[in-house]
């Protein structure tokens, strides 16, 4: 909570008791002035936000029993009973909305370079076999976090409306829930010019039917320290997608619904079954080989491997003809992904000769890496799964690498803790992040991918298992 909201809160705790107790004794001009002066300074410097809803209510109900010197607890011990329980329930409303739903911080990008943002919309000549529409073509919104110069641009807003209204869609509220975030300050600012020299380039990938944007705290950091960030949204599989028109293409259910149906629940439902009861290493790959191969997360996986090579295909164009012209080292191509799209990264980095480098997120690889051995760079960050939770990328790295190839795990995490997730919603009952601070956790993150893109983007002699040392937390192997 701000300053001001936690004023309004101590006020609005105390002076009921304090003006029930005073009662006509009391002087009602100081007591106005001063909850007066604080909603005043609230709304002025702070704002207004759904959140406090039932605090403003306290506080005007103090306002008239002051100006009309009445009791805030007054009558026989049954009114008294009401009124306070009233009075409690209103309290803890307003206490709980305010702290799980805050105005939040985002970690402060340690970098030496500020960061810009600007969206490209990519039509291509594919197919788009997600919607049913004749002659339909895929096209993608890339987000472009990039080092700038700035020149009094202001910070962007947290979040843009595709962003917004698809998430309220998709938990079913209305999109003025959101416009509080209005009042998170971001550290990326708007259509800036990009900083002078060449950059090396990492592309993003973002979860299945998630926020393509919602990872702030960890792109930030990223692009501060001196690489150029192209976040990609993947048009039908994220919560939505804004287009330049005001269009926003929302996360096709229909579609998932078709393809991810009772076929493939079943097939999850029959490997599962036999992978419990496998009783060797040999045995459960047996048990779940198909399944990793042609359960509805490979399909998937190949999607976004295929988007990304989409965008890898227009980098040349992009170097010579847009405001990224002379700025994209394109012999330095990295990809890393979270969850569903961690995978997509994985497989990328198999398909595409072009990407030198590659690093899922905490994603289960689907797909056909299960049957190959990796040749280029690569790590798996997971978080700490629960026991009960198979660990599938147990089989689908088998083959391990013939390069590098790390096994790492950030303890105490959970799989929202690469997102934003843990300080838009601060409350682990709701948001599934571990007991690990939410800052913690980005920074063994962030640190971690950093030091990996410098090793192999940038040929700089460093030793990722040092990290080992460094944070308690993290634990992280080297594997061939």
């Amino acid at each position: 909570m701000r300053l001001f909201e936690i004023i309004l809160l101590i006020i609005s705790t105390i002076f009921p008791f304090y003006i029930s107790i005073k009662g006509h004794l009391l002087n009602k001009r100081i007591p106005i002035i001063i909850i007066g002066g604080a909603i005043t300074l609230h709304l002025i410097f702070e704002g207004y936000r759904w959140q406090m809803i039932p605090i403003y209510l306290i506080i005007l109900i103090l306002i008239w029993c002051l100006y009309r010197k009445y009791l805030f607890f007054k009558g026989r011990w049954f009114r008294k009973i009401i009124s306070g329980l009233l009075f409690v329930m209103l309290l803890l409303f307003g206490l709980i909305l305010s702290s799980v739903f805050p105005v939040f911080d985002l970690p402060v990008p340690t970098g030496k370079y500020n960061i810009g943002s600007q969206y490209i919309h990519l039509k291509t000549n594919k197919d788009e076999i997600m919607t049913s529409e004749i002659g339909d073509k895929r096209e993608l919104m890339i987000k472009v976090w990039y080092p700038a110069m700035l020149n009094d641009e202001k910070p962007e807003t947290y979040l843009n409306d595709g962003d917004r209204v698809s998430f309220a869609i998709k938990y079913g509220l209305p999109k003025s829930i959101f416009n509080y975030l209005d009042m998170v300050t971001t550290h990326t600012y708007t259509n800036p010019s990009v900083a002078k020299g060449k950059f090396p380039l990492l592309i993003f990938s973002h979860g299945s039917y998630s926020q393509a944007s919602g990872y702030y705290a960890l792109l930030e950091e990223i692009v501060s320290h001196g690489y150029i960030v192209l976040n990609i949204n993947h048009t039908y599989e994220s919560t939505g997608t804004l287009f330049p028109s005001g269009e926003v293409k929302l996360f096709n259910t229909e579609y998932d619904r078709k393809h991810n149906n009772k076929d493939m629940a079943t097939m999850v439902w029959d490997a599962m079954q036999n992978y419990t009861k496998a009783k060797t290493l040999k045995g459960q790959l047996k048990s779940i080989h198909e399944l990793m191969l042609n359960y509805y997360g490979a399909a998937l996986t190949e999607r976004y491997s295929n988007d990304i090579s989409l965008v890898v295909d227009e980098l040349e164009k992009w170097n010579t003809s847009t405001f990224l012209a002379h700025h994209l080292d394109t012999k330095k191509i990295g990809v890393l992904g979270h969850s569903q799209d961690g995978a997509g990264a994985g497989q990328a980095l198999l398909d595409d000769y072009r990407i030198k480098a590659g690093i899922n997120l905490d994603g289960v690889q689907w797909g056909k890496m299960i049957d190959t051995v990796m040749t280029k760079p690569f790590a798996l960050i997971a978080s700490d799964w629960n026991q009960s939770h198979p660990n599938l990328n147990i089989h689908a790295y088998r083959n391990g690498s013939s390069s590098d190839f790390y096994n790492a795990e950030i303890l105490n995490s959970s799989h929202s803790n690469f997102m934003d997730i843990p300080l838009l919603i601060n409350s682990r009952l709701i948001n599934e992040a571990g007991i690990i601070k939410p800052n913690k956790a980005y920074k063994i993150t962030t640190n971690a991918v950093l030091q990996f893109f410098e090793k192999y983007l940038q040929d700089k002699s460093l030793d990722l298992l040092e990290l080992n040392q460094k944070y308690p937390e993290f634990k992280i192997e080297l594997r061939k």
